[in-house]
């Protein structure tokens, strides 16, 4: 009934051999009804899912393969009161045929004939004994190259553990993400197992490629050998491993099954499985770097520039190189570090920047990776990772919270996360998300190292609490243009979530929401600007105002002259608003980039909005003074304004010029002049600005607005020029001349602070001076 080639296949055993012999890897199949190896205690064709009892199967089959030890190229069959000895003919075939038809369930008929094609709806053309079992190939690798994979591997978690498990079962399952180096460490253990020369990887194009392994086993196992097998995301079972391990064992051999990590349980079948973490990236480029350059020092013919110590000065340097980090959290594959190793070798002899080039050189496209991090292509990447349809909406939402919450604790990103899944569901659903979502969620898989966005956890180990960490911070507006730009049904559960988070309790949460929206302008101002920003600024909250100034200033941060342009402009509507809302909105945002472009500039419209009564109850002026302060070359200017505010006639600008002096009254000179501030050494090197000083102080001490402030700064300074002379000589004659002699306010707060601080040199004098001891 059907046919089989004459000529043994290469390695298989011969015509002579037993009847009992397991078929060979290329043969035909057996029959429907003869597949359990009749020297085997375990079913033949058992596998993932075949939990089938021995009771429901048919123990009227021929020998194992099919055909008698006389007749090679014959398929025979015997009834189950045959002797296996029984020489078959003609008729004893034509009865077991018939045997076979009436005995043979609907199961095994479907099975065996898998291609029946129908005519007229009753009859039938039956091609039988054509379906062809699972193909192995069977490839020993290279003892050296082995041995060398075997010297430079890092051990994993848990290794030790999988390597008893080896020894104890002959199996071991390692079931991870691609790229976590599983065939490496798989590697690792077979050859401490069986010797770097007994290692072989098992292939198939076939699917069901564990199943073929389990009814081969006689071909594909051998006496202490190893075998390495990947199976994909096919995880098997419990009863597929118990029979895997137990066919190994009977055949002195040693199997390690790698399996993808595709599923969020940790349900992993003992003792046979394990999870599977990539070793330390680190360790890693450690090992191969030094290996790569002790092959390239035996090569090169310029042994004065390849000595041992040049090269291991090389490889001390790249690894202690601070960009290394973000290189190494940005790996997404342990073949991407043993390959970053040997480029780094490759610049030794290049050009001078060669190596710069190579560390300051981006993985890939960020946006590209943003896509697939996000789960949002319209198709399986390559890694065949589902597309945005088979991703979990509160996943996506999880991942963008991560991505957009860099450097935030984790229980902020987790927060983010649900609620930008409420607004999400809610836009997909058009119905009421829930109050409380739960859902699963666990980032070390929705967020795992090496997918190349987030950091190694342990490249921080300072973080407490546990924060979200990017290997690029540049992937926050990529994702934001990702999103924006390419899922238009995003754009209203993103706007919804921002302003949410802007009224977080939190304020952290509400920055960055600003940062985001700022991210945001830069592709679409006016839209962005109308649903968020606007209402910021108008708001009677003074945090919805500062958002609003901080959105602005992240948008002008990407250089473009045109929106800079439109910044400005946008800035100069609110001054000139007879809305103190926004009137206060502009005096914030020249606080931030968008008033240090031009800071006289900045400085005349500040003095314009201070003049103002609606701003006398906000401090958004002085701040922003502040800030021009500290800006690159903006002291001489602020000083000089200064002076001009403390002498104004009207009530308003001087409040402003003493808000000011309190603001920049703590900050030191420097790090050189710790003790020392910054106004007063201004005022030690400049006369002019001593005067403007006197006066600020004069103004701020009897403010009954700010005057407990003043009292409380001023003890701050005298008591630091106790470590600072020159200070002290300054300050000892620069005090005296802010109130006359014996002023009763003065005295009260030298004789307290002399009481409080017996040990203040500086205050024990001015007592003297002022005659109040």
């Amino acid at each position: 009934m059907s046919t089989t080639d004459d000529a043994p296949t290469p390695g298989a055993p011969g015509p002579e051999a037993r009847a009992d012999t397991t078929p060979p890897v290329h043969e035909e199949p057996p029959a429907p009804d003869a597949t359990a190896p009749a020297d085997s205690g375990e079913p033949a064709g058992a596998g993932p899912d075949d939990d089938r009892h021995d009771d429901d199967r048919h123990d009227d089959g021929p020998d194992d393969d099919g055909r008698s030890a006389e007749e090679p190229g014959e398929q025979t069959g015997s009834p189950p009161d045959d002797a296996p000895s029984r020489k078959s003919g003609p008729q004893a075939r034509d009865a077991e045929d018939r045997y076979r038809a009436e005995a043979v369930s609907s199961a095994a008929f479907n099975e065996a004939f898998n291609n029946a094609m129908s005519f007229g709806g009753n009859a039938y053309t039956l091609n039988v004994g054509t379906a062809k079992g699972a193909e192995l190939q069977r490839i020993r690798l290279d003892a050296a190259e082995t041995a060398r994979q075997h010297q430079l591997h890092r051990p994993v978690q848990q290794q030790e553990r999988m390597a008893e498990t080896l020894r104890d079962h002959h199996l071991v399952t390692l079931v991870g993400p691609p790229g976590s180096g599983r065939e490496g460490t798989g590697t690792f253990l077979l050859a401490d197992r069986c010797g770097s020369d007994r290692v072989a990887v098992l292939h198939s194009a076939d699917a069901d490629v564990l199943q073929a392994l389990v009814a081969q086993a006689r071909q594909c196992l051998k006496r202490g050998e190893g075998v390495l097998v990947g199976l994909g995301s096919r995880r098997p079972g419990q009863s597929t491993l118990k029979a895997l391990s137990l066919l190994a064992h009977e055949h002195g051999a040693y199997v390690v099954l790698v399996v993808d990590d595709t599923r969020i349980d940790d349900d992993l079948p003992a003792p046979y499985a394990f999870r599977h973490r990539r070793p330390e990236p680190r360790q890693v480029l450690d090992a191969h770097l030094r290996s790569a350059l002790e092959e390239h020092r035996a090569r090169c013919t310029d042994r004065d520039r390849c000595d041992r110590a040049r090269t291991r000065r090389y490889a001390d340097g790249v690894l202690d190189d601070a960009r290394m980090g973000g290189k190494l959290d940005a790996a997404r594959t342990i073949d991407w570090v043993t390959a970053f190793a040997r480029n780094i070798v490759a610049c030794l002899h290049g050009p001078e920047d060669a190596l710069d080039v190579l560390l300051d050189t981006p993985h890939e496209d960020l946006r590209s990776l943003a896509r697939r991090f996000l789960k949002l292509s319209e198709s399986q990447d390559a890694e065949g990772e589902p597309s945005a349809s088979q991703a979990e909406t509160h996943h996506q939402a999880v991942r963008i919270s991560y991505v957009l919450g860099h450097d935030l604790p984790l229980s902020d990103v987790l927060r983010m996360g649900t609620r930008l899944s409420a607004e999400m569901l809610r836009a997909e659903y058009r119905e009421s998300a829930p109050a409380r979502p739960v859902f699963e969620l666990d980032l070390d898989r929705l967020v795992a190292p090496g997918m190349g966005i987030a950091a190694e956890p342990g490249s921080h180990p300072a973080d407490n609490p546990r924060r979200a960490r990017l290997t690029d911070p540049e992937l926050m507006p990529a994702v934001v243009e990702v999103i924006w730009h390419g899922f238009g049904w995003l754009r209203d559960p993103l706007v919804a979530w921002l302003r949410a988070l802007a009224d977080d309790r939190l304020e952290r949460v509400g920055a960055r929401a600003a940062v985001i929206v700022g991210q945001l302008l830069r592709h679409d101002f006016d839209g962005v600007y109308r649903d968020v920003v606007k209402d910021w600024a108008r708001s009677p909250s003074v945090r919805d105002r500062r958002y609003a100034s901080m959105a602005l200033s992240v948008a002008m941060a990407d250089d473009d002259p045109r929106l800079t342009a439109q910044v400005a402009r946008q800035v100069r509507d609110w001054s000139g608003s007879p809305r103190p809302q926004l009137q206060d909105s502009a005096a914030r945002a020249y606080g931030t980039q968008v008033g240090t472009q031009d800071v006289p500039g900045t400085l005349r419209a500040l003095q314009d909005l201070g003049g103002r009564p609606a701003l006398d109850p906000y401090a958004s002026v002085a701040y922003s003074t502040a800030a021009l302060y500290l800006a690159e070359g903006g002291a001489a200017p602020v000083g000089e304004a200064l002076g001009r505010w403390i002498r104004a006639d009207d009530g308003h600008l001087p409040r402003h010029a003493v808000r000011t002096l309190l603001v920049l009254g703590p900050l030191a000179a420097g790090p050189e002049l710790p003790s020392r501030p910054t106004l007063a050494h201004q005022a030690m090197e400049a006369p002019g600005r001593e005067e403007t000083l006197l006066l600020l102080w004069r103004r701020a001490l009897i403010d009954p607005a700010h005057s407990g402030q003043a009292w409380q700064l001023l003890r701050d300074w005298l008591v630091a020029a106790d470590d600072d002379e020159e200070l002290a000589l300054f300050l000892e004659k620069f005090v005296l001349r802010i109130w006359p002699p014996k002023d009763r306010r003065a005295l009260f707060h030298l004789r307290r602070w002399g009481r409080q601080l017996p040990d203040a040199r500086l205050i024990a004098r001015l007592l003297r001076g002022l005659g109040g001891c």
